[in-house]
């Protein structure tokens, strides 16, 4: 029995002699939270104006349904009698709404929209009608409770993350003075500055190029630069804000973009991260002008804005078919047009525009294969045609001037269709600007 003794005594002189662990926080974990919910409570009714909130409900970056992951913007104003005023335009026309809202503790410091709201709980509520998913009972998948997390001083909004959904939401303070209705025209505005065209635009973060589809939709389809477009993809949505965009992800196809909002440069040339001024996107003129003609935009250049090389051989034509060719007539008043480019099939047609009578106006079409070079567009004659009668004054020299690789500047950025400078770079006398 004496055996057992002597190891109990130890561990008891043990356990007697530890020494006793000080308190990380002075406060229990219930104060804590008490305290907190009064800051954020206060924090929110204190903005003058009331907050901008950048609303996504939906988290996968996989295949889309329609408006899937397109992210939304409301105003609200926090009024310490327990009632919010929530503003947004509904189906194309603004309007506001007032419903209660609160700061609660459940488990965290959660910000909750307790009674119906119109406007704002349409995006969580379960109405078959407003369903993305062919299913009764889903709606827009969004959530009307939030966990209150960090505020950012830097940035100056307030993140939040929905309690169902897990999506980050922001709340930025409204400037003070600004006009509700007026802000969502802002938006209006730089959305139609942005999108209007619909055209691809490129983006570039760390080593990676990639082409952006569908920004029309508030809702980029992205693509590795240069890959096949016809399938597939990933969606990551976005809100149009007074500044740019912001994209709602943390990565973008591996990338990290920590969610960054991309202002509009002075020069409103491009998109640049608020974080990192070397990821940026831009429209591209190489994938703006194939999307375009992909589309059946058509693009002229008018024969005075054609460079060096391309002149002369205007010129040698334009000779040819003064004086005719073998036992093709002349006639001095033909002269060359202008030149153009359309989608024939899985070719580039070059369209030759041109008068045989000073009268009247025809066109021939040459075929050119078509492929990038890095951010640059390489056309290649492929000896094929449709109509071509050119081709009897030895109009093929011609055709086969506009054979190399191209790069290509958007004259107003953001809107190809108010003209592009496409410039041969193997020839630094070549350039010639299309319009539609």
């Amino acid at each position: 029995m004496k055996k057992n003794i002597f190891p109990i005594l130890i561990l008891a002189t043990f356990v007697a002699c530890s020494p006793r662990v000080k308190d990380v926080f002075e406060d229990t974990a219930v104060v804590r939270l008490g305290q907190n919910k009064d800051v954020v409570k206060q924090r929110l009714i204190n903005a003058e104006n009331g907050w901008v909130m950048q609303y996504f409900p939906i988290t996968s970056t996989s295949m889309s349904a329609p408006a899937a992951k397109k992210g939304y913007t409301f105003l609200m104003k926090f009024l310490d009698d327990g009632t919010v005023v929530v503003g947004a335009p509904v189906e194309g026309v603004y309007k506001t709404e007032t419903s209660l809202w609160d700061i609660i503790n459940d488990n965290s410091t959660v910000l909750t929209f307790n009674s119906f709201n119109s406007i704002f709980h349409r995006y969580s509520n379960p109405d078959p009608e407003l369903t993305l998913w062919n299913t009764d009972g889903t709606g827009y998948g969004g959530d009307y409770e939030f966990s209150v997390l960090e505020y950012n001083e830097k940035e100056n909004y307030q993140l939040l993350k929905g309690k169902k959904r897990s999506c980050y939401i922001r709340l930025y303070p409204m400037a003070a003075g600004q006009d509700w209705e007026e802000y969502f025209q802002k938006l209006d505005s730089m959305d139609k500055f942005l999108f209007e065209e619909d055209m691809p635009l490129g983006m570039y973060v760390n080593t990676k190029h990639l082409s952006l589809y569908n920004g029309s939709k508030h809702e980029f389809r992205v693509f590795e630069f240069g890959a096949d477009t016809l399938g597939g993809g990933e969606y990551y949505g976005f809100i149009v804000t007074e500044n740019g965009i912001r994209l709602h992800d943390n990565e973008i196809s591996e990338q990290t973009i920590n969610r960054a909002s991309f202002n509009l440069s002075e020069d409103k040339s491009r998109l640049v991260s608020v974080l990192d001024n070397n990821i940026y996107i831009e429209m591209e003129g190489s994938t703006a002008f194939e999307s375009s003609i992909a589309h059946g935009a058509i693009w002229e250049a008018d024969s005075l804005s054609l460079g060096s090389s391309i002149i002369d051989a205007k010129n040698t034509l334009e000779g040819y078919l003064h004086s005719g060719v073998g036992s093709a007539k002349g006639n001095k008043n033909a002269r060359i047009l202008s030149v153009g480019f359309s989608i024939e099939g899985k070719s580039v047609s070059l369209d030759v525009y041109y008068t045989s009578t000073g009268s009247n106006r025809l066109k021939d079409q040459y075929y050119f294969s078509a492929s990038y070079e890095g951010s640059d567009y390489k056309l290649e004659y492929s000896n094929n045609y449709g109509q071509h009668n050119l081709i009897n004054y030895n109009g093929e020299d011609f055709v086969k001037a506009f054979e190399g690789t191209y790069s290509f500047k958007i004259l107003e950025p953001f809107h190809p269709s108010k003209g592009i400078q496409m410039s041969k770079t193997s020839d630094a006398n070549f350039t010639m600007t299309l319009e539609q």
